[in-house]
């Protein structure tokens, strides 16, 4: 009796997902497939999409369930695609779509970058698609071969994207950054034989080569992390706090901060413009930010955030020389409107890539092959950024309170060399400061590049998309 009665729990406890329409995670590996967005998120903890597979006979068994996407009362879906490569065109795609309170499982196809719907009859057959307060959740079977010639067989090996948006009847409606590829899957992998699902076998590939989109969204993450980590930030400290070092020297006429200062922003602002086309090239060639025809939705994504920050920050940067070429000669009574205007655009373009950068290890967890350790390492540089600056700025202010009694006249102590030389108490507080002001700027070019490089390993090691 008492065994009779386990079993009858265990049975209950199988069958709770089967009838609440939840995603149930516990049979994945076993008894189906499942695969996650974004790839390493936890099962029904944050992941945005679920999905399952399990091949039935003539038909393949599928789930997709999503959390909510927003409490604007605007309908939404959950999609994957079918696909020969990595990118968005030509490819299958079934979606798990919201339709007020209720849900259901619709048909399509992308040709290029458009997305088609298609009649579903005899081709889906839905077995419960729910919308609970803005959680989705479908189960649904689709045949392996429907003999239409807009739909893909599924009995096949596929690279698997999964993308999230709006819903309008009769459109899915683009998904901006909400998109992402998952692992290349072999759908047959997971069958129902002799009445017990399991695992049948994988021809997938897992040693495909990366994409030319995926190659430059890591050129465009290494590019860009090293402009503004490295050489931006090194000029903007050398304009900053280094004008009266070397003072007698001259290279090409001017002096050796203004040549560190240019020399630096001009590689930095190449590298921006390199990541820039890099990044606009792996979206072809289409702005994936901010947009007036998308929901409000989609605008305020990280993604839009992030590309709206790093567009600002770059197109700021790019002015800086062009700015720099109208300034008045240093003896000029306006002078001083130019350096701030100079500074306040200069840092705040600094401060706008940061924030952008932040955004991308922060939300972008399919960029880096360890997400935790690059958030890590860029709050580690960010911190050794403020250390630099409070360490600077004191000893920058040190000379400018020494320098400032001999100019009013007050009296100074002399120091005389054994030599008989005179050295003032200001020129001594000078030369201390600069000495620390150029072992500091040392060790935070060390610091920085060794943070950059390691940043940019784990951009390269990311997984494929």
């Amino acid at each position: 009796m008492r065994d009779n009665w386990n079993l009858a729990l265990l049975l209950a406890a199988a069958l709770v997902p089967l009838i609440s329409g939840q995603f149930d995670a516990s049979g994945c590996g076993q008894s189906k497939g499942c695969l996650y967005y974004p790839t390493g998120c936890t099962p029904s903890q944050n992941c945005q999409i679920q999905f399952s597979f399990l091949q039935e006979g003539d038909y393949l068994n599928m789930e997709i369930s999503s959390p909510p996407q927003g409490d604007d009362g605007v309908n939404r879906y959950a999609a994957i695609g079918f696909s020969e490569d990595t990118s968005m065109g030509d490819d299958t795609v079934v979606a798990c779509a919201s339709d007020g309170n209720q849900a259901m499982v619709l048909l399509s196809k992308n040709t290029g970058k458009s997305n088609t719907l298609i009649d579903s009859n005899g081709i889906i057959e839905t077995s419960m698609a729910t919308n609970n307060n803005g959680n989705l959740y479908c189960r649904f079977r689709q045949k392996l071969r429907s003999g239409n010639g807009d739909v893909k067989n599924l009995d096949n090996v596929y690279n698997i994207l999964a993308a999230r948006g709006a819903y309008q009847p009769g459109d899915l409606q683009y998904h901006g950054q909400n998109k992402g590829a998952l692992p290349r899957t072999d759908l047959r992998s997971y069958k129902v034989e002799n009445g017990a699902p399991g695992f049948a076998g994988s021809d997938a590939s897992s040693d495909q080569p990366r994409s030319n989109a995926d190659k430059l969204r890591i050129a465009h993450g290494i590019l860009m992390v090293f402009a503004w980590c490295v050489f931006l930030a090194t000029g903007i400290l050398f304009a900053r706090h280094f004008r009266d070092h070397w003072p007698d020297t001259k290279f090409i006429g001017v002096k050796m901060w203004f040549n560190f200062h240019r020399t630096l922003n001009m590689i930095g602002i190449v590298a921006t413009i390199c990541g820039f086309a890099c990044i606009f090239a792996a979206n072809d060639w289409e702005w994936s930010g901010p947009k007036p025809t998308q929901s409000g939705e989609l605008n305020r994504e990280w993604g839009s955030v992030h590309s709206m920050l790093g567009l600002l920050a770059c197109v700021v940067a790019w002015a800086q020389p062009l700015n720099a070429v109208f300034r008045c000669n240093p003896d000029q009574k306006g002078r001083w409107i130019f350096n701030w205007i100079h500074r306040f655009f200069g840092a705040g373009a600094w401060l706008m890539a940061a924030s952008a950068i932040m955004i991308a290890v922060v939300h972008f967890k399919g960029m880096f092959s360890n997400r935790d350790a690059a958030l890590g390492l860029f709050i580690a540089y960010i911190a050794v950024v403020g250390i630099v600056l409070i360490l600077m700025e004191l000893l920058t202010w040190r000379k400018w309170f020494a320098n400032r009694r001999r100019v009013v006249g007050e009296m100074e102590m002399i120091r005389v060399g054994p030599d008989g030389s005179r050295t003032t108490q200001s020129a001594i507080v000078n030369n201390s400061s600069n000495n620390l002001l150029l072992l500091i700027m040392l060790a935070f070019v060390v610091i920085a590049i060794g943070l950059s490089i390691a940043i940019s390993v784990l951009i390269g090691l990311k997984p494929k998309s």
